[in-house]
């Protein structure tokens, strides 16, 4: 028996992949974008170190999520060959 509003989920195409990977890509591009809009008057140096870390961290996640597209690009003219 399923828990109350548990439903069964269908797998995802690629495409729909592809584009969950891309909005999840720009919103980390919009976090490190309001982190340093949130900040732009501090003069803190540990509160700009805190705000240059997250922009690091978001671009490099940013970065392994467009490998990832950039794999799923290559299954799928694999496949479609």
């Amino acid at each position: 028996m399923r828990p109350a509003g548990d439903t069964e989920r269908q797998p995802l195409s690629p495409f729909q992949v592809g584009r969950y990977l891309d909005y999840c890509s720009e919103l980390l591009s919009l976090i490190g974008k309001i982190a340093v809009v949130y900040v732009q008057d501090f003069q803190d140096p540990v509160v700009l170190t805190a705000v240059d870390e997250i922009e690091h961290l978001t671009t490099a996640l940013s970065r392994k999520i467009w490998q990832k597209i950039m794999i799923l690009d290559q299954v799928v003219s694999a496949r479609d060959k």
